[in-house]
């Protein structure tokens, strides 16, 4: 440190110690809960891509078309290795047009959404912490609340707008029920 220079008897008159950088240090101590390696997020992201595009095709893996496959390869691999938001949102996109191009729009579409918005938030998380890095559990959970109320209200549109095009299916109306609860459930949370 650059401090100007004291003269001695100043220094004693004003009572400063002889060298300003050996003055003791607070005593500071840290705790975590309980915590999360970052490659455990990676290890996600290597479930969750393929399980994303596997039910935007809705069939079973072994009966997926070639381009399906390599594009489940490809956005996993992408996302694994390189996990931004521009690459979650190209793996989305991806899924969205193989579920358009061979899946069966309707409850099927809902599942593809639940699974693209955990893709979408494990790959935030994923780009923010190093794989040798740690995040605690807390941290990961802090917007549940919000997941729930997107989640929900997403599964409350669906289920709503399967009914209305005439789909009866009985987890439908199981589906929208739970997707009320969970949405009155997070609005009530947040009023504490």
């Amino acid at each position: 440190m650059n401090l100007p220079r004291v003269p001695a008897w100043a220094r004693s008159w004003l009572r400063l110690p002889d060298d300003p950088t050996t003055r003791p240090l607070p005593a500071v101590t840290v705790g975590t809960g309980p915590t999360v390696p970052g490659w455990a997020l990676n290890a996600a992201l290597l479930v969750l891509v393929p399980a994303l595009l596997v039910t935007a095709a809705g069939r079973a893996p072994g009966a997926l078309p070639t381009t399906v496959s390599i594009a489940t390869v490809i956005c996993t691999a992408l996302l694994v290795l390189r996990p931004t938001p521009t690459t979650a949102g190209v793996t989305i996109v991806v899924a969205g047009l193989i579920l358009l191009t061979l899946g069966e729009p309707g409850p099927l579409a809902l599942t593809v959404a639940l699974l693209a918005y955990l893709v979408a938030r494990c790959a935030w998380w994923a780009a923010h912490v190093p794989p040798r890095g740690r995040a605690e559990i807390a941290a990961l959970l802090a917007g549940w609340r919000r997941d729930v109320a997107v989640l929900g209200a997403t599964a409350l549109l669906g289920a709503l707008a399967l009914l209305a095009s005439g789909t009866t299916l009985p987890g439908v109306v199981l589906l929208a029920a739970l997707a009320v609860a969970g949405t009155a459930f997070a609005a009530l949370a947040t009023r504490r």
